[in-house]
């Protein structure tokens, strides 16, 4: 009895260092172990209730380390496919860029090579006419803020004489 429950534990041991071998990744790993405990959690109990705690574990173990691991890996799997098409979008999207400033340099090439010295120039006259324009404004919109505050303080010290004038013509 002992030598078959020590060749079931065994046999469930290298069952289950082989599905946590090399390829498998964390979930694979953590599901055979949290599987296997829980199986043998539950195998105990049911072992216990029919006499035999000890092989009911093992076989628990056994069953929950290849139930986990089956889950784990599953898991394992979608992870690595998630990982994959984000990586495929952020290449696609890096492509697209790159594709996205070549078009616009060739754009900027071709309005170059079709653009005379001429227009260049033309261009030019007309931002500097603008900037021109905009200093001229400018200015004037400051000259009228400084010709109206110099109407108030006119004003203000027209009524300060004014007021000395009453108090001296009246009081």
């Amino acid at each position: 009895m002992k030598l078959k429950l020590l060749s079931i534990l065994l046999g469930g041991s290298i069952s289950l260092v082989s599905f946590t071998g090399c390829e498998s990744g964390p979930r694979t790993q953590d599901g055979t172990a949290l599987g296997a405990f829980g199986g043998a959690i539950l195998g105990a109990v049911v072992g216990h209730q029919s006499g035999h705690g000890a092989e009911g574990a093992a076989i628990g173990a056994v069953t929950g380390g290849l139930i986990g691991n089956s889950v784990g890996k599953e898991q394992d799997r979608n992870r690595a496919q998630e990982q994959y098409y984000q990586t495929e979008l952020e290449i696609a999207k890096a492509r697209q860029e790159r594709a996205e400033a070549q078009a616009k340099e060739q754009r900027q090439i071709t309005t170059g090579r079709q653009t005379e010295d001429a227009e260049v120039l033309a261009a030019k006259q007309r931002a500097e006419a603008a900037e021109a324009e905009l200093a001229r404004l400018r200015k004037e919109r400051t000259e009228a803020i400084a010709r109206a505050k110099a109407i108030e303080d006119y004003k203000k010290r027209e009524e300060e004489a004014a007021a000395k004038i009453n108090e001296l013509q009246g009081g």
